[in-house]
């Protein structure tokens, strides 16, 4: 299996697939339709004129996916992205959350990014306990934030440091151009 850097075109269908599953048969994503073909197509080129969108590729067939985006808006946030990481279920529990997140932090910190948030629905053990292996610290809990599934749903906000851990009293440079993997990494 390996991660690389996700086509568009190629890939759109698979990661679709597995998303499809989160926004239609559970509460973890708050998108209540799942995206057509087209809508997923142009996300992925849009998320990657900016950040990086990896996958896991099981010789042809996509094992799951991660990707990072803006954080906010506001210029003073420009230096914070905001990542996610969706795996297909008969995936589970291999290793390949940390496998896709390992990669994609570390482009983010070529980038010139400083830190990367997750939000989780939870409860999500997993998807928990796998932010909490890859660095991420609890910054708190939106309550009753969304109504998915038939429920008030509560989101937890997670954070990861990246970069020097420095208080520079001028700005560092804006984060660059999209870092790109050399090669696909095989694992």
């Amino acid at each position: 299996m390996q991660v690389r850097h996700a086509e568009a075109e190629r890939d759109a269908a698979a990661c679709l697939d597995i998303y499809a599953r989160f926004v239609d048969d559970s509460p973890v994503s708050f998108e209540e339709q799942t995206p057509s073909l087209s809508d997923f197509t142009r996300r992925i080129e849009r998320l990657t004129r900016t950040h990086a969108f990896l996958v896991a590729d099981d010789d042809g067939r996509i094992a799951g996916y991660a990707y990072s985006g803006p954080h906010r808006d506001r210029p003073a946030y420009r230096w914070a992205a905001e990542a996610t990481v969706y795996i297909h279920p008969e995936y589970h529990r291999r290793g390949i959350g940390r496998a896709l997140y390992t990669p994609l932090f570390e482009l983010l910190e070529q980038q010139g990014y400083r830190s990367v948030q997750a939000g989780v629905t939870v409860p999500n053990e997993s998807s928990v306990g796998l932010h909490r292996a890859c660095g991420f610290e609890d910054v708190g809990i939106y309550r009753r934030i969304g109504w998915k599934a038939g429920a008030w749903r509560d989101v937890l906000w997670m954070a990861k440091q990246l970069g020097p851990d420095t208080f520079e009293s001028e700005p560092p440079p804006s984060p660059g151009a999209p870092a790109r993997l050399a090669q696909p990494i095989e694992f």
